[in-house]
């Protein structure tokens, strides 16, 4: 009888290990669970062995740090602190004498409370596993508790030119810090990336798209954030979709007509080296084809130009004889657009079935 208590005993004493905060060495500690004074200008320490929320209720005023030194965020009020927090070592430096109560919540118990779809290792939602997204859409989640919830995706569908809005806001858990404060924004259509975007705080990002299947992917963040999704009619402002009608050589460039599109300002145009395998090359705008160009025009007849004068624009195109290429375009509907950097702010249009060509440079 006395064996099977002991037993008791010490499994009790586990599963109390793992539920609450355990103690370092270090001197003098703050106990997670148990009512305290704690003394003004004393620097206290304490370890959580697992992600969660750590609540302090009193008077005390105080300053809460990790192991790194980055302040932690205060999500309650001045005599309720609430604090989220990753697996480690914690700091805590009094302002004033107080007695406090405190209590710890493993993250897996409240995690339901701020994620529209709760992520475990065996559910995770990121680049491959992107959660769908409508208009309407209130969608919260949280990012950098754990090592495989670094990346948040979600995917959405437009079946008409629209106007997309994101009202977002971002709670970082240590604000002021930017390797962990911003919310790192990424929008893809086809492989190829619109925008990157980093925010801090809360803002509405708006984009001008037409129809196609979009992934966008959060990252960055070590905290909670959460967006309004909202999709509207933009076929006033979204340019309808162009082509490639012709392409012509010229010494170490290619004239490029493309047909009128409406609401378009100007045209963008993306060359790519057409593959010579099936082997996909990392870091390209489309599937097996390595981006080696690009160039802007304000006519339906385009010149690229080896030597561009707006290099915020990026690489321009130079064509090496013999060399077989695609080439796609789309409409811009703004009168300063200055390439990809701008498309997060500007009306575009979706990008045209590539055309294929072979250079061949003039002989004269």
């Amino acid at each position: 009888m006395k064996r099977i208590l002991a037993m008791a005993l010490a499994s009790a004493a586990g599963l109390a290990f793992m539920t609450t905060p355990v103690n370092a060495a270090s001197k003098p500690n703050m106990v997670i669970g148990q009512r305290q004074t704690l003394q003004k200008g004393q620097k206290y320490h304490f370890y959580i062995n697992a992600a969660g929320r750590v609540r302090i209720n009193g008077n005390a005023k105080f300053t809460m740090t990790n192991s790194s030194r980055n302040k932690i965020a205060n999500y309650g009020s001045s005599k309720n602190q609430v604090f989220y927090l990753r697996k480690g070592n914690y700091y805590l430096t009094p302002t004033n004498t107080a007695s406090v109560n405190s209590n710890f919540t493993n993250l897996t118990k409240i995690r339901k409370d701020f994620e529209t779809v709760v992520e475990t290792k065996k559910n995770v939602n990121d680049v491959n596993h992107p959660m769908e997204i409508k208009s309407g859409d209130h969608i919260k989640g949280m990012l950098g508790f754990y090592n495989y919830d670094e990346t948040d995706a979600y995917t959405f569908k437009l079946y008409e030119p629209s106007k997309v809005t994101f009202d977002v806001n971002a709670l970082p858990i240590y604000p002021g810090h930017y390797q962990y404060y911003s919310l790192r924004w990424k929008l893809n259509s086809n492989g190829y990336p619109l925008n990157i975007f980093t925010k801090e705080k809360s803002q509405k990002i708006v984009y001008n798209l037409p129809q196609g299947t979009y992934t966008v992917r959060l990252s960055n963040l070590r905290g909670r954030y959460n967006f309004d999704f909202k999709i509207e009619d933009g076929s006033d402002t979204v340019p309808s979709a162009s082509k490639i009608e012709s392409v012509t050589d010229e010494k170490d460039a290619v004239r490029v007509n493309v047909a009128q599109a409406d609401n378009a300002k100007k045209y963008e145009l993306m060359f790519t080296q057409k593959a010579t395998n099936g082997n996909a090359t990392i870091g390209i705008p489309f599937q097996n084809e390595r981006l080696v160009g690009q160039a802007l025009g304000t006519s339906t007849t385009i010149v690229t130009d080896p030597v561009f004068h707006n290099p915020s624009y990026g690489m321009t195109f130079k064509p090496v004889d013999g060399q077989t290429y695609l080439v796609r375009v789309r409409g811009i509907n703004s009168d300063t657009y200055r390439g990809p950097i701008d498309a997060d702010k500007t009306p575009v249009g979706e990008w045209s079935d590539p055309y294929e060509f072979t250079y061949h440079a003039p002989k004269n």
